[in-house]
């Protein structure tokens, strides 16, 4: 019984930390006040694979991977304007 409760208890831990330190990598994704951007990129990236233009394709998936990455610039680029 002893070990019944060792292993619940461990079990339970596991999922919560799991929860939480699953929490700070998603929010600044989830967070994003303003993606307008940003789906504006996804969408010139599918425009441009459709018309079969693959080397503009891979510099503007760079571009997309180079702005997950980084932090500052997606906070740049993802604030809403002053009007």
């Amino acid at each position: 019984i002893i070990g019944l409760y060792v292993g619940f208890v461990w079990l339970v831990g596991k999922f919560v930390r799991l929860f939480f330190t699953s929490i700070s990598y998603r929010i600044m994704f989830d967070e994003m006040p303003n993606v307008d951007k940003v789906l504006k990129l996804c969408l010139d990236i599918f425009m441009v694979r459709e018309s079969k233009s693959f080397k503009l394709e891979e510099d503007l998936f760079a571009k997309l991977m180079f702005l997950y990455r980084s932090p500052e610039t997606l906070i740049k680029w993802t604030k809403y304007k002053r009007a």
